[in-house]
């Protein structure tokens, strides 16, 4: 059986590069997969620097958005990670046969303390452990994730591997599926990986294109999927471009033109061959008057769900109540194994 689990931490709006480089793959993935579990991974999301008062609003955002994305409640399951105290209660037994080396080699945690370094807490350093336990508890065997997230798969794995070696055949490997939508990088700054905030990149998605940008409104670095027409306009059109005009994709010589040829690819369905014959003599300026529409065209009927959505917040509740009675009761069996076998229970 395959069973998926993935989510995004609620510090920001969802932009164009988180559904690029994860919730579009998960929209396939729920329709081939036995079981599929996405969650708001609003535990991590507590790991930097957060307001307290607009918290649980950021929370409510990512799941309208992965609704109006096209998660199907009738096909998985929506769910935030702390609704459902088993994710945490197994992370807690990880804690106690992961060493501290095997955190401390992790890169994330020295990248992140460089960004926020009064945020240096135990969260910090030991959310890897827990994002081993969401994937686990489930006992999921496929996570969408970007290339940067290897190394913390590497290590749901080991830590699995110690578990099953010291308590008995528990839970099996976990494989990564990398997405085109990974290589997606800011429009301000094709060098350097979309991010929706400066602190830290979300532990289970694609990395995701993990953005578009900082994750703030009037981000000219990214798309965020509830901006308007003008808006995305504006931000294709003061997008960085490479010197010559030439449309052309070559990552190497010309990475901002590349990374607009990119998205223009995944929207459009149009060959990367294709877009370069049919701007060929043109400048970039009709290039990116197009790829605007394109974007355009393509959230106009993502904001239209999502504006109905928000105008029904019972209907989404009882989505997510649904969703995390079943989750619990999945992760609750699997706890259960657990504590079985290293007799707790």
């Amino acid at each position: 059986m395959t069973k998926v689990f993935s989510g995004i931490r609620p510090s920001g709006k969802l932009h164009l590069g988180n559904y690029l480089g994860a919730i579009k793959n998960w929209i396939e993935l729920q329709d081939k997969t036995d079981q599929a579990i996405f969650a708001v991974v609003d535990y991590h999301g507590i790991t930097t620097p957060f307001d307290p008062k607009k918290y649980r609003g950021q929370v409510m955002d990512v799941v309208l958005d992965y609704l109006a994305a096209g998660v199907d409640p009738d096909k998985a399951l929506l769910i935030r990670q702390s609704k459902v105290s088993q994710h945490t209660e197994l992370a807690w037994i990880f804690n106690t046969i992961t060493p501290v080396s095997w955190l401390d080699r992790l890169p994330t945690h020295k990248e992140q303390l460089a960004k926020s370094p009064k945020y240096n807490h135990m969260g910090l350093l030991d959310y890897p452990v827990l994002m081993a336990a969401d994937i686990l508890i489930y006992k999921s065997n496929l996570v969408p994730v970007g290339e940067d997230q290897m190394p913390h798969i590497d290590l749901a794995n080991e830590i699995a591997k110690k578990f099953n070696s010291m308590f008995g055949q528990t839970f099996e490997p976990v494989k990564a599926k990398l997405t085109e939508g990974a290589r997606i990088m800011s429009l301000q700054d094709p060098g350097k990986k979309m991010s929706k905030t400066p602190h830290q990149a979300d532990p289970l998605t694609a990395s995701k294109g993990d953005g578009l940008g900082a994750g703030q409104a009037g981000d000219d670095s990214c798309i965020f999927l509830v901006d308007t027409p003008n808006e995305i306009r504006l931000k294709i059109k003061k997008a960085v471009t490479d010197s010559g005009k030439e449309v052309y994709y070559n990552e190497e010589e010309k990475p901002a033109i590349s990374n607009l040829i990119t998205i223009f690819h995944m929207l459009s369905g149009k060959e990367i061959k294709n877009i370069e014959a049919e701007y060929e003599g043109k400048s970039y300026a009709d290039f990116k008057n197009d790829l605007a529409e394109v974007v355009v065209g393509f959230l106009k009927p993502f904001q239209e769900k999502y504006n109905e959505l928000k105008k029904n917040p019972d209907y989404v509740m009882s989505i997510l109540i649904k969703s995390e009675e079943k989750a619990k009761a999945l992760a609750g069996s699997t706890l259960k194994e657990v504590k079985e076998k290293m007799g707790l229970e």
